[in-house]
């Protein structure tokens, strides 16, 4: 097994998402309480279709949502 099956931040769980870029493994509750990417300063070619990135922007949206 490789640090791409467990959760960078919950090692004792099991990855869902993966950042392609440094191949760092989420698990869910990652991805649903504080998705964010690694570097998101610096130029990735795998953003566009990034899981990570789409469910922090989502993340975002709704909470703009419900705020307004």
């Amino acid at each position: 097994m490789n640090m791409q099956d467990f959760c960078r931040n919950h090692p004792d769980r099991q990855a869902t998402a993966h950042c392609q870029k440094y191949g760092y493994g989420y698990c869910d509750e990652c991805l649903e309480t504080d998705p964010h990417c690694s570097e998101p300063e610096i130029y990735c070619k795998f953003r566009p279709q990034c899981v990570i990135n789409f469910q922090a922007k989502e993340n975002r949206r709704a909470a703009r949502q419900a705020g307004a």
